[in-house]
C-alpha cells in the first residue's frame, strides 16, 4: 500500500525537494495535502501535478477561492488537515513556530512525523517530547546532521558517548570580524555548499543554524555532550562517538534529498535518490575547531543549553526577527547575534517564567518585540 503523505511547507526548498523525491517513487507514496504560507500560484501548480485536492495556507489572510481545491486557512486549518485527512506521515517543512501546532496534533493522532522545522524542537522540545512518550508516533529528523545521527544511532542508543555536529562554516568561514562587519545580505546568501532558503542561509553565515541544531540534538538524542567541528566540504554529515571511543560517520555528497527521502520512507530506504558516494570520488576531508570569537552564536548555544527552560525559545525568536531585519537592510551582519544576546539578558532581568505552551508562545512574542524595540532605539 502507498504511504499517505501530507507536506506542510510544500513551496519551500525542503517541500519542493520532497516532491521531487516522491515523483520518482509514485508507487510508494500518495500525496494527500500540501500547504504553503501564502504562495497560492505555486501551491496550486504543485497540487495539480500530484493530483492533490486539499491545500492549506498558514496565512489565513490569503484571499483566494476556487472550486478546484478544498482550501484550509490559518493554524486551525493546518491542524484540521492533519487531523481529518487520514495521512500516515507528515513532513513539517514550514518556517517559524507555526509547525508546532500540526506537529502536536499529529502526535495526538499517532501520525508519524518527518521533521524539517528546527523551531518545533528548539522552542517547544519539552512539549513535543512529553507528548511523544504517550503516543505511537515516530519522529524522524530531516535536518542532514540530525538525520545522520539518527541513522548512526539505530540500535546503538545505549552506546552513545558524544555527538559531533559538522558545520560547513558558511560563506564567512575565512573572513575577519572586520570584514564580516561590512557584509551585505548578498554576501551572506552565497553559501558554498548548500542551496537553502534565505533565512537558514543567513543562519549558516552566523552559525546560528548550528546553535539551534545543538538544542535540537539535545531533545532528539537526550545528551548535552555535543561538539561542533568545522568541515568545509559538507561530506561528513555528522559523527557519533561511542563509549569505546570509536567514531561513526555518515558520509555523502551534499544533497538534502537524501535525508528527506529517509524521513519519508523510514524504516525503509529508497533507491536512486542522490549521487552514489564512493571513496575514490571524495575530496580531501578537512576538519577545524570553531572560532567562538568570530561566531559567538556557538558560545551562546552552549550557555543556553545549560539553562534551557525558556531560553531556547527566546533565542530562536530573537534570531528570526534579527535575520529578517538584516535582510531588510535595517541592521548589520554582526548585529544579529548581538541582538539575540541582548534580548536574552533583558528577559533574564525581567524574571521570565514559563511553564505551559501558552507561556512559551508569549516568550516567543516578547523576544521578537524586544528585538524590534532595540532596533528602533538603535540600542545594539
Amino acid at each position: 500500500m502507498k504511504r499517505r503523505i501530507g507536506i506542510l511547507g510544500a513551496t519551500g526548498s525542503i517541500g519542493t525537494q520532497a516532491l521531487d523525491v516522491i515523483s520518482r517513487h509514485r508507487d510508494k507514496f500518495e500525496v494527500v495535502f500540501l500547504t504553503a504560507h501564502r504562495n497560492y500560484e505555486k501551491l496550486f501548480s504543485l497540487a495539480r501535478q500530484f493530483g492533490v485536492r486539499m491545500v492549506g495556507f498558514s496565512d489565513e489572510s490569503v484571499d483566494v477561492s476556487t472550486d478546484e481545491f478544498r482550501i484550509f486557512k490559518g493554524i486551525d486549518g493546518l491542524v484540521e488537515l492533519v487531523d481529518t485527512t487520514g495521512v500516515d506521515r507528515i513532513l513539517v517543512a514550514t518556517t517559524g513556530i507555526v509547525g508546532i501546532f500540526p506537529t502536536l496534533k499529529a502526535i495526538e493522532d499517532g501520525i508519524d512525523i518527518a521533521l524539517a522545522n528546527k523551531e518545533t524542537l528548539v522552542s517547544f522540545g519539552k512539549f513535543v517530547m512529553e507528548e511523544l512518550k504517550k503516543s505511537k508516533s515516530l519522529l524522524i529528523p530531516v535536518d542532514s546532521e540530525h538525520s545522520a545521527i539518527f541513522q548512526l544511532l539505530e540500535g546503538r542508543r545505549k552506546e552513545l558517548r558524544r555527538i559531533i555536529l559538522t558545520a560547513s562554516g558558511g560563506p564567512f568561514r575565512n573572513w575577519t570580524l572586520e570584514e564580516m562587519g561590512r557584509a551585505a545580505p548578498q554576501d551572506a546568501l552565497r553559501h558554498p555548499t548548500w542551496n537553502m532558503g534565505r533565512k537558514i542561509t543567513i543562519d549558516s553565515a552566523t552559525m546560528m543554524n548550528k546553535a539551534l541544531e545543538i538544542i535540537e540534538a539535545y531533545w532528539l538524542f537526550g545528551t548535552k555532550d555535543i561538539d561542533v567541528v568545522i568541515h568545509p566540504g559538507s561530506i561528513v554529515h555528522s559523527f557519533v562517538q561511542l563509549r569505546d571511543g570509536s567514531l561513526l560517520a555518515h558520509v555523502g555528497f551534499p544533497d538534502m534529498r537524501l535525508p528527506i527521502a529517509y524521513g519519508l520512507s523510514y524504516p525503509e530506504r529508497l533507491e536512486n535518490v542522490g549521487k552514489e558516494t564512493h571513496p575514490y570520488d571524495l575530496p580531501p576531508l578537512e576538519f577545524h575547531k570553531p572560532d567562538f570569537e568570530r561566531f559567538p552564536a556557538l558560545r551562546l548555544a552552549y550557555e543556553v543549553l545549560e539553562k534551557m527552560e525558556w531560553y531556547p525559545a527566546a533565542m530562536n525568536a530573537a534570531n528570526e526577527e534579527a535575520v529578517y531585519m538584516f535582510l531588510d537592510g535595517k541592521i548589520g551582519f554582526l548585529d544579529i547575534v548581538r541582538l539575540v544576546e541582548e534580548t536574552l539578558r533583558i528577559m533574564e532581568r525581567e524574571g521570565v517564567k514559563a511553564l505551559t505552551l501558552r507561556d512559551y508562545l508569549k516568550v516567543d512574542e516578547r523576544a521578537r518585540r524586544i528585538v524590534r524595540e532595540l532596533v528602533e532605539r538603535q540600542s545594539l
